[in-house]
């Protein structure tokens, strides 16, 4: 069908579409090749200010860019980027993604299916739903028959959507409850969250957002392995429990942002079932381990809980972003978003809006997200998926041995997920020295552009912090790495 207006005509050509997409899947090819190889830096360091200088422009009322100028722009923001697939990226836990999970987003973006009720994405709703299923059956089969949830834009909002039906679910059992989603919160009811001190933030500001505080959000102690204390835990309970307050929820990570770090799931989740606590486990980064034969039993205890964040941009290596919030009784999943809307939802019942996605979550237009995991778990089974997994943990493993090899060298504290954190140690340096001269080795090695890592403080000490994703990334690399921290190291005391 051809368009009376020339210009609209050409933007959805069908033909233009098919040039311009041949030569960006060449271009992207070459992109993920140069990144795999390692040949390029990983990352080409500007100065922010600088660059933001360099991209400002006019508004544009008129075309600026022809194809082949769009191509050598596209190019240029390629090289600008962090090269994610690069084996000396080892700094967040951002996947290296499968691309077969970019192309599925490409379909995503073009179908643009809004999914905020089953008729705006009926096979979108459907290949979430299948999802969620599989999801859950990796957690338990048997006890999470039941089970259920949702696809978020990112594990911020899915821990702050199972927060939101842990405090519905414990206030509808308090004796003194009212309905806090309509008639707002109140100073009689205290509320607070018991949390390990390595939480992610997306807790306390879940808190926060629901009008809490984030000083509701009670720190847990932990151990030397960086894992939530059991003890320390039991005696927070009792006594906020003797103060008067309402523990809304116990939060347990399966893989904390820090260290890596997996709570110990299993006592945790039998204290909170013994005393009625709604037991919500972060599993952001370390659920996948539920996708290895080999290292599932790390998670031992998964099942006791009664939420389970689960990002697939981390170690299911999809592009950002994609997660889940999963309930062990689906029909709490509705409790989080407790409202009409009658242009959208017209059902009597919860059960009525089963397949109306927005119901559940934040979002109202919401991505197809789901597709490119469906096809990553249908294309490659939970072997081929568990297999990325068992390569980074042994890689984190072989990087703590290497680590310990090396007396110049401190590693925090052998690795349970693919987090490792270790530091240089320069002699005669005071602690606040040498926690600054963690930093500024790590400067020196972004600006470098030869390898990209983070630092972590953890009760007063520095560390710098690796996130081993890249499957290609070889013992080679990792020694590379360790002689660029030492390199850095005398570069910045000679400066």
């Amino acid at each position: 069908m051809k368009h009376p207006n020339l210009t609209i005509q050409a933007m959805f050509d069908p033909a233009q579409f098919a040039t311009l997409g041949h030569a960006l899947i060449e271009t992207l090819v070459q992109h993920l090749e140069a990144n795999l190889s390692g040949a390029s830096k990983v990352l080409d360091w500007q100065d922010p200010a600088s660059e933001d200088l360099h991209w400002q422009a006019p508004l544009p009322h008129r075309p600026t860019l022809d194809q082949n100028a769009l191509f050598t722009k596209l190019e240029s923001i390629l090289k600008h980027n962090l090269a994610i697939h690069h084996p000396h990226n080892m700094g967040h836990q951002v996947s290296s993604p499968l691309p077969l999970a970019a192309l599925c987003d490409m379909v995503a973006a073009l179908t643009n299916q809004a999914m905020a009720v089953y008729e705006a994405g009926p096979s979108a709703t459907m290949l979430e739903r299948q999802v969620i299923r599989w999801l859950c059956a990796l957690i338990n089969e048997h006890t999470w028959g039941n089970a259920g949830g949702v696809l978020t834009s990112g594990g911020a909002q899915a821990n702050l959507t199972a927060l939101l039906v842990a405090r519905q679910v414990t206030l509808s059992r308090h004796p003194k409850s009212h309905n806090i989603w309509r008639e707002g919160a109140t100073d009689a009811l205290k509320l607070c969250i018991l949390a390990s001190e390595h939480a992610h933030y997306s807790i306390s500001r879940a808190a926060g957002i629901m009008g809490m505080g984030t000083d509701s959000v009670i720190k847990v102690a932990t151990n030397k392995q960086g894992q939530l204390g059991v003890n320390a835990l039991i005696k927070a309970h009792q006594a906020y429990v003797k103060n008067g307050a309402i523990v809304m929820a116990v939060v347990a990570n399966a893989g904390c942002t820090p260290s890596g770090s997996i709570d110990p799931l299993l006592s945790i989740g039998e204290y909170a079932q013994a005393h009625g606590l709604w037991f919500h486990v972060d599993g952001a980064h370390g659920a996948s381990t539920l996708l290895s034969s080999l290292h599932r039993d790390r998670l031992k205890g998964i099942s006791l809980a009664d939420s389970v964040v689960w990002d697939g941009h981390k170690l299911m290596y999809m592009p950002a972003a994609i997660s889940a919030v999963l309930f062990k009784e689906e029909q709490h999943s509705f409790a989080a978003f407790n409202q009409e809307a009658s242009y959208l939802f017209q059902g009597e019942s919860h059960q009525d809006e089963t397949f109306n996605t927005s119901y559940r979550t934040l979002e109202c237009t919401k991505r197809m997200m789901a597709l490119k995991l469906w096809a990553a778990f249908s294309m490659y089974g939970i072997d081929g998926m568990g297999s990325l997994v068992d390569e980074a943990y042994v890689k984190a493993q072989l990087f703590a041995e290497k680590i310990k090899a090396l007396p110049q060298f401190e590693l925090l504290m052998w690795p349970e997920t693919n987090i490792v954190c270790f530091r240089y140690l320069e002699v005669g340096l005071i602690p606040d020295l040498l926690n600054q001269h963690q930093s500024k080795i790590r400067q020196h090695i972004i600006q470098s552009g030869e390898f990209h890592l983070t630092q972590v403080d953890l009760h007063g000490l520095t560390w710098l912090r690796t996130t081993l994703m890249n499957p290609f990334t070889t013992a080679q690399d990792l020694d590379d790495l360790l002689k660029a921290v030492n390199d850095a190291s005398q570069a910045s005391l000679a400066n």
